[in-house]
């Protein structure tokens, strides 16, 4: 049997963190470790984990002190505490895994019955859905786009790609040297993942969430035409207008600053083939 481990690195997650436990604690194939990261809580997350360790020998915390993360590279971070800790050396796949997750029970022997079907899969999860106004409604991203709040490596993508950058953007970056190494990602649209606070959450403050963004995608090496392309996507979103605006901005201020890139230029060249056949495709469809 395939053994995984999953390191979870959580702060302040009081109001969901008990639903992405029990969906761990319930799966019908079961880690060989869940080591979760308390990093930096200030509310009950703790207390509501201590809860579960007895009767779970496979589980435990580790505490890491409070720090001012820096965007990406702070949970990157707070993966490693725990990934550094593990004990299972023969471990076949790792999940990063967040704690405002909720997922069905047979989440992870999906998963690992993809990854024997497929020796060229490297990295997994199932499609997230954000809760709004009761219903669950479809985080819309391409099919080969892992989904960062439940990433799941197999061993060899994961030594290929030298594991987590601890950079801004490190959830794009990990897949897409995978994927120029040879390998394939996915994300599977039947295996719902339940995301209770989405990309950004943490941020409250529009306007540096949204520069952010833009110099995330500056930073990744993307195409201007499709960089300026997702601007305008983004202001049909909320807050909207606005919101596109910032992305756009922060991009551009970037570009204009000459500010740094990722150095892989095999990973840059890909990214906008990428980018480029989105672009044609929307065209077409437009026409």
């Amino acid at each position: 049997m395939n053994k995984y481990v999953i390191v979870a690195p959580v702060r302040n997650e009081e109001e969901y963190i008990e639903k992405t436990i029990l969906s761990v604690v319930n799966q019908t194939i079961l880690p060989s470790e869940f080591i979760i990261v308390n990093d930096g809580s200030t509310d009950l997350t703790r207390e509501i984990i201590e809860k579960y360790l007895p009767a779970n020998p496979w589980m435990r915390i580790m505490d890491r002190p409070p720090k001012e993360h820096s965007p990406g590279g702070g949970v990157v971070d707070a993966f490693y505490e725990g990934f550094n800790k593990i004990n299972t050396h023969d471990w076949d796949y790792v999940i990063k895994l967040d704690g405002d997750l909720e997922f069905e029970k047979g989440y992870f022997e999906y998963l690992l019955k993809k990854f024997e079907e497929n020796p060229k899969l490297g990295m997994a999860s199932g499609t997230t859905y954000l809760v709004k106004r009761g219903k669950l409604v479809m985080d819309i991203m391409p099919d080969d786009h892992v989904r960062g709040p439940a990433k799941m490596y197999k061993r060899a993508c994961w030594d290929a790609i030298g594991g987590l950058p601890s950079v801004l953007g490190w959830d794009t970056l990990d897949e897409l040297k995978a994927q120029v190494l040879g390998w394939e990602t996915k994300s599977y649209k039947d295996l719902v993942l339940i995301h209770y606070k989405p990309i950004g959450y943490k941020q409250k403050k529009i306007f540096k969430r949204e520069v952010k963004a833009g110099e995330r995608q500056h930073y990744l090496g993307y195409l201007p035409a499709f960089a300026i392309s997702r601007g305008f996507y983004r202001m049909l979103q909320k807050p909207y207008v606005i919101a596109g605006i910032l992305n756009i901005y922060g991009f551009i201020k970037s570009e204009l600053a000459g500010s740094e890139r990722i150095k892989d230029k095999d990973i840059i060249r890909h990214l906008r083939k990428k980018q480029k056949e989105r672009l044609m495709l929307k065209r077409k469809l437009l026409n």
